[in-house]
């Protein structure tokens, strides 16, 4: 019963994260500002947005969030996270299926990925005021870079093929405006979709690996996350050493060996208390 429960739960995260992305995504594509008008708190639900607007109201909330159960953020409102989530759900199962076993890496590779951790986020802090402004690594930021340089030209040109198509064919039309429309900023548009490529391709080698080596945001909220009120428990007891759950953890913090969980890098995602037949991992203080 108490498997089933947290199977429904993770499919609703999933669900809920994947309605939040396209959301997101519509606000960015929404050129009349009609989507934008229907959900305005998308962009303050984001972290470092609020962050830099100083929306404490905000902050609070996100934090509060952290504090009680985990890095919920990453796993349902970060456009990132669920990008990575879908991302690995496309490429996980194959993978599976050939007997490949996503494993932990011991505690030499966990306190080389801790430094790095660290070095990372106090490099981004100080890009930041040395002007490479507060975005440049922020999850939201990458994710809206690749959507405004991407996505947004090639809605452009599905919306003026007309105009596309007279041109071609050498009728009169408005060539400045055909340019526009078909050659956007080039270089941007490469930086933007090779970045999310390759944290892409690493969602699909080793899940959250981004998110827990690279992002700073996941390195502040993870470090808050260890507190966490509510977070998942493995009952050495029931535990019979089957290692679905280091399998199916996207953020490969589970370490069976010795019946450990590291919370600074669980994203809350519920997947490893959803697959583990004997109930072994629950939820409490």
């Amino acid at each position: 019963m108490r498997k089933n429960v947290f199977r429904l739960l993770a499919v609703l995260r999933l669900v809920l994260g994947v309605l939040m992305l396209l959301a997101l995504t519509a606000t960015f594509l929404d050129f009349t500002g009609t989507v934008a008008g229907w959900f305005p708190w998308l962009r303050e639900v984001q972290f470092m947005p609020a962050l830099l607007a100083g929306s404490a109201l905000m902050l609070v909330f996100l934090l509060v969030a952290t504090l009680l159960v985990g890095r919920v953020y990453c796993s349902v409102l970060c456009p990132l996270g669920v990008f990575q989530d879908l991302v690995r759900l496309v490429t996980f199962g194959r993978w599976r299926d050939r007997r490949f076993k996503a494993r932990p890496g011991g505690p030499v590779l966990s306190a080389i990925q801790g430094w790095t951790r660290l070095g990372i986020l106090l490099g981004f802090a100080a890009g930041g005021f040395l002007g490479l402004h507060f975005t440049w690594l922020d999850p939201y930021a990458i994710y809206a870079r690749f959507v405004s340089f991407c996505l947004t030209p090639l809605v452009k040109a599905c919306r003026h093929a007309d105009a596309i198509a007279a041109w071609a064919d050498g009728a009169e039309g408005s060539f400045t405006r055909v340019l526009e429309v078909v050659v956007p900023a080039s270089g941007f548009a490469l930086a933007a979709a090779s970045v999310l490529a390759f944290i892409a391709a690493l969602a699909a080698w080793r899940g959250r690996t981004w998110c827990n080596t690279v992002c700073p945001v996941g390195t502040m909220l993870g470090a808050l996350a260890k507190f966490a009120w509510f977070r998942p428990h493995i009952d050495a007891s029931s535990c019979v050493g089957c290692r679905l759950c280091e399998r199916i953890c996207r953020a490969h913090c589970i370490h069976i060996d010795v019946k450990a969980i590291d919370h600074t890098q669980c994203v809350s995602c519920l997947d490893c208390s959803a697959v583990c037949p004997k109930g072994a991992i629950t939820w409490k203080r």
